[in-house]
């Protein structure tokens, strides 16, 4: 009967310096979760501090999820009858620092809570239940309509040599201005 054998060539040791880089990353990706996680209790406390302040008791208070999102207060149910009112959440605004209202279609599958207002008073609360979120527009791209373009003007299908020429020409200008944006996008980054 043989022996076994441990096989310590199959797995190479780890460098030092990579093994302190692992757990500096590691450390960096606690700390980054920690702030997060703080951040997220600060504006659920902001969040709450304001509804108490204008004597508003949510129906759930503004707190954290668990993954460590901020969880927006609830203010109202949807309702139904006799008119329809939409529910109304408290979430905290980045860009104003301060508590704003959201509202979501009640009848969709999977609502989805966009922005109405700012919360300023109760009456903010009562025009909420009455107001359609507000999304906002998602950002062109330009290249891809200009691919789009390019590739529904097809030259093969016209019959005029003069509107052949027109629209190579166009798709030669369209892939240059292509060409010079990617570059100097690239170049932005890398300097």
């Amino acid at each position: 009967m043989t022996e076994p054998t441990t096989d310590t060539a199959a797995s190479p040791a780890v460098p030092a310096w990579l093994a302190a880089a692992e757990a500096a990353h590691q450390e960096q990706h606690i700390d980054t979760l920690a702030q997060g996680l703080l951040r997220a209790r600060r504006h659920a406390d902001l969040i709450n501090a304001r509804l108490a302040d204008l004597g508003i008791e949510p129906i759930e208070a503004a707190g954290v999820d668990d993954r460590g999102n901020l969880k927006p207060a609830r203010l109202t149910q949807p309702e139904f009858e006799p008119y329809a009112f939409y529910e109304v959440r408290a979430a905290w605004s980045e860009d104003d620092k301060e508590v704003e209202l959201h509202t979501a279609d009640w009848e969709a599958d999977n609502p989805k809570f966009g922005r109405v207002r700012l919360l300023h008073s109760l009456a903010d609360v009562a025009a909420a239940r009455r107001e359609w979120p507000k999304f906002p527009a998602p950002r062109r791209d330009y290249r891809l309509e200009a691919i789009r373009a390019m590739d529904g003007l097809n030259v093969d299908h016209l019959n005029d040599a003069g509107a052949e020429a027109i629209a190579t020409a166009i798709h030669g200008n369209t892939a240059a201005l292509l060409h010079l944006a990617d570059t100097i996008a690239r170049t932005n980054t890398t300097v």
